[in-house]
């Protein structure tokens, strides 16, 4: 107990100095930080999970739930309640599926030993950020982004599965609370509440990590090394700085499997009532991204035409003149065409998205 008050106590000296002697780095790291929030998280996130808030409200996922009662009791030996939670949590974002299982919990709907298994498969990236902000935004292809998502949901089931085939059946609990169906304004209204609270939680999570790393930083001068710290802390950041590195899709896959410390505080934040063991949650964090990373290179050797695409920017690029004369002039017009046709605006996010940006232009003399 000593040990780690005096371990904490430590670290909070190391951040307080930190944050007195180099003022300016931190500020810029959580400029970077509101950045990523206002341009990638808020408009990929924040619709979507009105919209998944705004199903359960609603009394949508009861007919959900009727529907998939039997596969979700097969496959995840998991009550028919828990369907929709389970649906959600693979297309409402990190801290949706981890906040609905938490509900569940506090309903009495499910276990604590279910709840805890749930949250070993439940959380996970939505396509709003995997397909539009890695893929689109980050990557420049939403056909790479619809590979990770495709990785992300095989894992789901794999995880799903298999803790549904090592669990012990338990019989249904009754008696359980059931949240009464909301009219369709008063969803509306509540869901845009309930998404905007968790998308400023998030958000001030991004903050202070992005800040945090960008003291880390002045200690590790490795773009390499900065940015596997930075998918380790934070994966919209490390994305980001990945992206920047052109490394291989798989790498990509386990970041966004990882989640990020990051995002382990903001699920751990939703548990209010729910007490797990967050040993064996960040664990299962650990087996998810080892297993994204091993089938998004399974579908890569699959679709080798999405390999190019990554590929674009995985490195430095050469060329040369085609050998006719009349044929080199006419690739020399249609790139100057091309070059002049892309917006500007187009290219922003890649650019100031990155934590990177100055220990790349001092190892790049600017450039």
């Amino acid at each position: 107990m000593r040990i780690k008050t005096g371990a904490l106590l430590l670290a909070a000296l190391t951040a307080a100095c930190a944050l007195l002697i180099f003022p300016v780095q931190a500020a810029q790291g959580a400029k970077n930080g509101i950045g990523y929030c206002l341009e990638v998280l808020v408009p990929s996130l924040y619709p979507f999970m009105v919209l998944s808030v705004f199903i359960v409200k609603s009394g949508l996922s009861r007919k959900i739930s009727g529907i998939f009662e039997g596969p979700t009791q097969k496959l995840f030996r998991l009550p028919g309640s828990a369907a929709p939670t389970v649906l959600m949590s693979l297309i409402g974002g990190y801290p949706a599926g981890a906040r609905s299982v938490a509900s569940l919990y506090e309903d009495g709907e499910i276990s604590q030993k279910q709840a805890e298994r749930m949250l070993g498969f439940c959380v996970n990236a939505g396509p709003s950020f995997v397909i539009t902000a890695v893929g689109a935004g980050f990557l420049k292809s939403p056909q790479a982004g619809a590979i990770l998502f495709a990785a992300q949901g095989i894992v789901f089931l794999l995880l799903g599965i298999g803790s549904g085939l090592t669990a012990k059946r338990e019989a249904p609990k009754l008696g359980g609370k059931r949240a009464k169906a909301y009219g369709a304004s008063q969803a509306l209204i509540t869901s845009a509440a309930d998404a905007a609270h968790s998308t400023i939680n998030m958000c001030c999570f991004v903050i202070l990590f992005a800040a945090l790393m960008n003291l880390i930083r002045m200690g590790c001068s490795d773009p390499a090394r900065s940015a596997a710290l930075s998918a380790l802390l934070e994966v919209t950041g490390g994305c980001s700085d990945l992206a920047r590195l052109g490394v291989p899709p798989w790498v990509f896959s386990a970041a966004i499997g990882w989640g990020g410390i990051c995002v382990h505080f903001q699920v751990l934040s939703t548990l209010t009532e729910l007490k797990i063991n967050k040993a064996r949650f960040v664990l299962s964090r650990f087996f998810q991204a080892v297993l994204s990373a091993a089938v998004s290179w399974g579908l890569m050797l699959l679709f080798p035409e999405t390999e190019a695409v990554f590929c674009s920017f995985a490195g430095p690029v050469s060329g040369a003149l085609s050998a006719a004369p009349p044929a080199a002039a006419a690739l020399l017009v249609l790139c100057s065409a091309l070059l002049l046709s892309i917006p500007r605006k187009g290219m922003e996010i890649a650019e100031k998205g990155c934590y990177n940006e100055s220990i790349i232009n001092r190892k790049t003399g600017g450039i």
